[in-house]
């Protein structure tokens, strides 16, 4: 399942996954982020903000090599914000 998210002012597509116990964020768009500041490619980063229908929660996520999506959040997130998933609609 999809929703529309913010990281850093960016919009992304977020993946849901209930399946997941982490969260995976893609090194391109931790790139995209830097703005020219060094960070550490592949690792993991602790407080990471995603914005989600105007609510902000952070997050620890793992970054990743990958062209498949940019930003995937698991149980931890879903529980953290409480929302409601519907399977049928594919809507938050």
């Amino acid at each position: 399942m999809y929703t529309d998210a913010k990281v850093d002012g960016h919009a992304i597509k977020l993946i849901l996954n209930s399946g997941s116990a982490g969260n995976i964020i893609i090194k391109q768009l931790i790139d995209q982020l830097a703005d020219g500041v060094t960070k550490t490619p592949i690792g993991e980063i602790d407080n990471f903000l995603i914005e989600v229908n105007g609510i902000t929660v952070p997050i620890k996520v793992l970054v990743i090599e990958t062209t498949q999506y940019q930003v995937l959040v698991g149980n931890d997130w879903l529980f953290k914000t409480n929302v409601t998933l519907d399977w049928t609609t594919q809507k938050l």
